[in-house]
């Protein structure tokens, strides 16, 4: 009895050593662990490393960060543009600085005292929107006063009469016109659309005479006692200046304008 029972025990312990172990149903399969690489199936390190993930950020303007700027917003130059070819960000305020000049000179004429009338104006500056547009000519004592005046073109002119006895006002140049009868204390307003000189004359006082002098800039002076003028904060650029007096011949001549003054002398006769 005893070698038939060691002879099924050890029937039992081959059959258990050829079977796998039975699992209990619904347990998942094992997986075998797999067998580490040998060193020549081990991976060979790359010599050039991996691009970086992480994004570059430029480095800002210490400057513009210490003076509490916008450090992406570059400083717009005299001109517009920004330093070194760089475009302004849409998002900052870009102050653009407009360079202006002076023209300045002195105009002789023949005589000499019609130089203290003289009216120096650039024919093709603009109209700039804060010019003053009317002047007042007062009808005084027989006279004109003042002399001679000068608007921009699309300028009115009051014309006031301050005599005890009534005045007209009309001119034959240009856009002739004819105000009529201006009574003591009373005015008559013209606006000049064309610029040129005028010619005022008074129909029934024949020795009166004035004239309004229309610009076709807001950029002009009158000259003084000496003939000499100053026109101030002129933007930069390339103009035509012209030099008018009552009866000489007006001149025009070229002026660059830019920072620096302007000089332009002018020689008119009859």
């Amino acid at each position: 009895m005893k070698r038939i029972a060691f002879a099924l025990l050890g029937a039992a312990v081959i059959a258990c050593e050829g079977e796998p172990p039975k699992l209990p149903e619904g347990a998942p399969p094992s997986v075998a662990p797999e067998p580490a690489p040998t060193a020549e199936q081990a991976p060979v390190a790359s010599a050039t490393p991996p691009p970086s993930t992480v994004p570059l950020v430029a480095p800002t303007c210490c400057a513009c960060n210490c003076a509490g700027g916008d450090a992406g917003a570059p400083t717009a130059l005299a001109d517009g543009s920004a330093p070194n070819g760089a475009t302004p960000d849409g998002g900052a305020t870009v102050v653009v600085a407009t360079v202006k000049g002076t023209v300045m000179g002195t105009v002789t004429t023949t005589p000499a005292s019609s130089a203290a009338n003289a009216v120096i104006y650039l024919e093709d500056g603009p109209i700039e929107p804060t010019a003053k547009m009317g002047a007042t000519i007062d009808n005084h004592q027989m006279t004109f006063a003042p002399f001679v005046a000068v608007i921009p073109t699309g300028g009115h002119v009051a014309f006031h009469n301050s005599d005890p006895f009534p005045h007209n006002v009309f001119s034959p140049d240009h856009e002739k016109f004819n105000l009529g009868n201006i009574a003591q204390g009373t005015s008559a307003v013209r606006t000049f659309k064309k610029p040129g000189a005028y010619t005022l004359l008074c129909n029934l006082h024949p020795g009166m005479i004035g004239y309004v002098l229309v610009s076709p800039s807001s950029y002009f002076a009158k000259a003084d006692s000496k003939g000499h003028f100053t026109i101030k904060d002129v933007p930069a650029g390339s103009y035509q200046l012209t030099a008018w007096a009552p009866r000489q011949q007006p001149v025009t001549q070229p002026v660059r304008v830019d920072a620096a003054e302007a000089t332009v002398n002018f020689e008119l006769h009859r």
